[in-house]
């Protein structure tokens, strides 16, 4: 893994943290969820509320954005652009 990869994965996740505080000011974006490294590019990420979500990624930081990103999904879609169904 390249150090570009690393620093464009941390941008990114840095904005999902900015994406999560605004739809959701209690959650502490830091303690509230952690990633867990299963096998060669699979992760899970455990996150608020029991949310779970797992999938292929490239390092823990790309594996938090892509959580976060789901959580959002979820929870508070408008937060993201996606229209409430």
């Amino acid at each position: 893994m390249s150090d570009i990869d690393i620093a464009f994965c941390r941008e990114m996740l840095r904005e999902a943290h900015a994406l999560v505080k605004q739809a959701a000011p209690s959650i502490n974006v830091r303690a509230d969820a952690w990633v867990y490294h299963f096998m060669h590019d699979h992760w899970e990420f455990h996150g608020p509320d029991q949310f779970w979500w797992h999938g292929s990624a490239a390092n823990a930081y790309d594996a938090r954005y892509k959580g976060w990103m789901a959580w959002l999904r979820k929870h508070h879609p408008a937060a993201i652009g996606e229209e409430v169904e």
